[in-house]
């Protein structure tokens, strides 16, 4: 059953656990600066006709949206300093994200846009062109380089040098740009025939090898990382997958329960690559 209305110890109670609750109240409970990371995508509403407006399971709870000046304090609140923060959002909420974000306290470095899996977008209004990309505000609380990365291989190939024939200074990339799209990045979320195929009908799932990316880039081996709207569980999949701990909330039992499934099999092939 969801864990809800515990008296809870932190970290003891919270590390690598989702709970099926409101992320605000949820939130009360986190200590000041005691998460490394935020990595999160808060609901802003759907409104507008979509392939998972047709799908009576789709509307999640709470999408019409939070107290975002509450959950933005919050998330200032419990980021520890020198800490990184990812907010995914849309384009026509961005300004008020932006301003709550700011207002709470967070330096916004950039507005990431990441390329989705389906080609196309979800939107299907006549007359208005179909969204094909994620956007996310990254903020930091204080100052906190990005890790180095093997993720980017240099990729110029064998016998080629840069101007005046000097090899490149570093064989991998550590700095990325702020616009991920071609094959060399992942995508942000995963094209819907995955979806089909794994059962998992959900309006914002995103790619856990993107949000390893930026787990890995963001935080270190044993961080904890959190996500007040775990969806179907794919921060808490990276984190495993990146040697972090995670923490949040989910507030449909319907996606609670499907997290909680992919946890056990992520579990399940993690536990078999380290015998």
């Amino acid at each position: 059953m969801p864990f809800k209305n515990e008296e809870r110890i932190f970290p003891r109670d919270y590390e690598d656990r989702i709970f099926c609750e409101d992320c605000l109240i949820f939130m009360k409970g986190i200590p000041n600066e005691s998460v490394s990371l935020i990595l999160t995508d808060p609901p802003y509403g759907i409104h507008y006709s979509n392939q998972f407006a047709k799908n009576p399971h789709a509307m999640l709870p709470g999408d019409e949206g939070i107290d975002y000046p509450a959950f933005a304090r919050e998330s200032y609140r419990i980021l520890r300093m020198n800490s990184h923060a990812y907010f995914f959002t849309r384009f026509d909420c961005y300004p008020h994200h932006f301003q709550c974000l700011k207002e709470a306290g967070f330096t916004i470095k950039n507005c990431l846009v990441i390329e989705k899996g389906t080609l196309g977008g979800i939107g299907d209004l006549k007359g208005s062109y179909a969204s094909s990309a994620e956007w996310v505000i990254f903020c930091q609380k204080g100052r906190r380089i990005f890790n180095s990365t093997t993720f980017l291989e240099n990729r110029n190939r064998e016998g080629t040098m840069f101007h005046k024939g000097r090899q490149p200074s570093k064989r991998y990339k550590t700095r990325f740009s702020d616009c991920w799209f071609g094959s060399e990045y992942p995508k942000a979320t995963h094209h819907s025939m995955w979806q089909k195929k794994n059962g998992i009908f959900h309006p914002t799932v995103k790619n856990e090898v993107c949000l390893q990316w930026l787990i890995q880039i963001s935080s270190n081996p044993g961080d904890l990382v959190f996500d007040g709207f775990m969806g179907t569980g794919s921060t808490a999949l990276a984190a495993i997958q990146s040697g972090r701990k995670f923490t949040g909330t989910e507030i449909s039992e319907e996606y609670w329960k499907i997290a909680q499934d992919r946890i056990r099999e992520i579990r399940k092939g993690v536990r078999s690559d380290e015998e």
